[in-house]
């Protein structure tokens, strides 16, 4: 599935807890109805591009293409990210 929109929050967590595989989670908005509202950059992602970090991309709008894994998991396959940031910092 092919989403465009803006990274609202993100964050590094363990996946599985306990494991050194970290990965990424986006939470988006801007996607529109029925589309995820959280996709995860996964850990080989991550080691392909040292440059991603949760505080350079949160604000910036996106454009990716996910793949539901399991239930309610969606995971990128590919991303790219807005040069500029969109939303305001957080105060």
């Amino acid at each position: 599935m092919r989403l465009h929109g803006i990274v609202q929050s993100a964050h590094l967590e363990e996946n599985p807890p306990g494991s050194d595989t970290i990965e990424m989670v986006l939470r988006v908005q801007g996607v529109g109805p029925g589309h995820p509202r959280a996709i995860v950059l996964p850990f080989e992602r991550l080691l392909q591009d040292p440059t991603l970090d949760p505080e350079t991309v949160q604000g910036h709008a996106f454009e990716a293409e996910v793949d539901r894994v399991g239930g309610a998991r969606w995971v990128v396959a590919e991303i790219q990210f807005a040069e500029r940031r969109i939303l305001r910092p957080n105060e």
